[in-house]
């Protein structure tokens, strides 16, 4: 990875501080040596400033050590595990300063740290290595991270949401149109709208949307995108533009990003979207009334989803933003999977956890999710669906109570499963589960539905005990390494205490 002026900056701080100290020099001695200020000094060796070559050389004469090494960004051997965490992406990845926690100062305090502590960075950065956290999935994790601690929840973004509506005189009671929303885009901020230059592109069939730069920047939508999918491409750029954030990708693709602001930006400009395309005060009404039925109704769910002109996933994103705020559910999931028809690969491509101890979306991605779960059951049903009819435009949508093996905890699982729109054979499913207690019976009624099956489960085959489990893929291996760790553990502790008592 190439190295950042900031880092560089750092890593000269540092350099700096280790050889003065390797001297017995104070920092008044070398200022006062190299006939430079103790404040300017002070600046440099935390990272604030880069000297000029002059002043570089005056160091180095005053140290005792060549321009060059000075300059070199090798570090010494204590300062190695630092200079490693640098060089690696996990900085990048980590949303330390969404957290208030300055970079600069963690660096100085690490550079500080005994060697123990160094010796665990070393640890993490090969840990971070071997997991490909290269690949966002660390930034994916602290994103999640971050939504929890939000409950999923952003006051400021559904404030702009109001005002961007009031602002383009959107009416709050009827669903916005893509018309609507391109006038805006053209008019107002001067795109140019093409539907046509990805329509031929084998390469890029995946691509929903790209956007390129210019005096007139050129929005280029996938034409295979469902109506309201084109929609949401249009509501989620507006979000760009209207709340101005300008670190983002201009790929509208399940691509790993370049850090993880990229995907805060990307989650809160999705969530501008959402939060344009389905009103809040209408959504809660709607919602309600739906949670007020004492029987489950999916066919009646599908249709509510329609009439926000929305997707499954909007329209469940939706409801995780509201859920624990409005209807006073503060335990629940959201979770999306891919399903290749004719394969039994399932994969998880989005989590979101809120107040629950249970991982329902498993814990490996090599591991094999359990397929007892209604956000599999579904998927299995419309893959039926479509090799029966041909067809391959369909939604299904299912219910089960989640019971984890082993526990008392009990989820209300919703799911609605969909042809995906741009990979090939393949199918979605977007499932939302609630804790089951008295406050999720009271607030969704229909959970007291005795039709609604229930269903023991588990996070994935690997760990699972379920011994007559007909759609095991995997034996329970995590299990089974545990379970003969516990007899040895127990067969020492047994004769410990008998060997004990002679």
């Amino acid at each position: 990875m190439e190295l950042t002026t900031k880092y560089i900056k750092l890593i000269f701080g540092l350099k700096l501080k280790q050889y003065r100290l390797d001297k017995g020099m104070s920092l008044g001695e070398l200022a006062r040596k190299s006939d430079l200020s103790v404040s300017y000094l002070n600046e440099i060796e935390s990272g604030k400033k880069y000297p000029k070559q002059d002043k570089i050389a005056a160091l180095a004469r005053t140290l005792g050590v060549s321009y060059d090494k000075l300059v070199s960004l090798k570090l010494n051997k204590k300062l190695a595990p630092i200079g490693e965490l640098l060089e690696s992406n996990i900085l990048d990845q980590l949303p330390l300063d969404h957290y208030g926690i300055d970079i600069q100062k963690l660096i100085i305090q690490l550079s500080n740290a005994p060697a123990q502590l160094n010796a665990l960075v070393s640890t993490l950065i090969e840990m971070a290595r071997s997991s490909e956290l290269s690949d966002n999935a660390f930034s994916k994790t602290a994103l999640r991270t971050y939504k929890e601690l939000n409950e999923n929840y952003f006051e400021d973004i559904e404030i702009s949401v109001e005002k961007f509506k009031a602002k383009y005189k959107i009416d709050k009671t009827k669903s916005v149109t893509y018309n609507k929303l391109k006038k805006i885009l053209t008019e107002q901020f001067n795109y140019e709208l093409n539907d046509k230059a990805l329509a031929d592109n084998e390469e890029l069939s995946s691509i929903r949307a790209i956007v390129i730069p210019g005096n007139k920047n050129k929005l280029l939508i996938n034409p295979k995108l469902k109506p309201e999918q084109k929609l949401f491409i249009l509501a989620k750029e507006l979000g760009y533009l209207f709340m101005k954030i300008e670190e983002r990708s201009y790929v509208y693709a399940r691509r790993p990003l370049k850090s993880f602001d990229e995907l805060l930006n990307n989650y809160r400009t999705s969530y501008f979207a959402t939060a344009l395309i389905i009103d809040k005060n209408q959504y809660i009404k709607e919602i309600k009334s739906f949670f007020n039925k004492k029987n489950w109704d999916g066919h009646f769910l599908l249709k509510l989803i329609t009439k926000f002109n929305a997707t499954p996933e909007m329209f469940f994103q939706r409801l995780t933003n509201i859920a624990s705020k409005y209807l006073e559910l503060n335990g629940f999931f959201f979770l999306r999977f891919n399903k290749e028809i004719g394969t039994d690969e399932i994969s998880l491509s989005k989590e979101m956890r809120l107040n629950i101890r249970q991982n329902p979306g498993g814990y490996q991605a090599d591991e094999h999710y359990c397929r007892r779960w209604i956000s599999i059951g579904v998927l299995k049903q419309l893959e039926e669906r479509v090799k029966k009819s041909k067809g391959f435009d369909d939604k299904i949508a299912g219910i089960q109570i989640s019971h984890f093996y082993e526990t008392d905890e009990k989820f209300l699982t919703i799911s609605v499963a969909r042809p995906s729109t741009l990979i090939k054979n393949t199918l979605i499913s977007i499932t939302v589960g609630f804790l089951l207690d008295e406050k999720t019976g009271a607030v969704i009624k229909f959970s007291n539905d005795p039709k609604i099956k229930t269903v023991k489960v588990h996070n994935t085959c690997e760990r699972c005990g379920i011994t007559d489990c007909k759609v095991r893929v995997a034996p329970p291996i995590v299990l089974t390494r545990k379970q003969e760790s516990l007899k040895v553990d127990n067969a020492l502790q047994k004769l410990i205490s008998e060997l004990g008592k002679n």
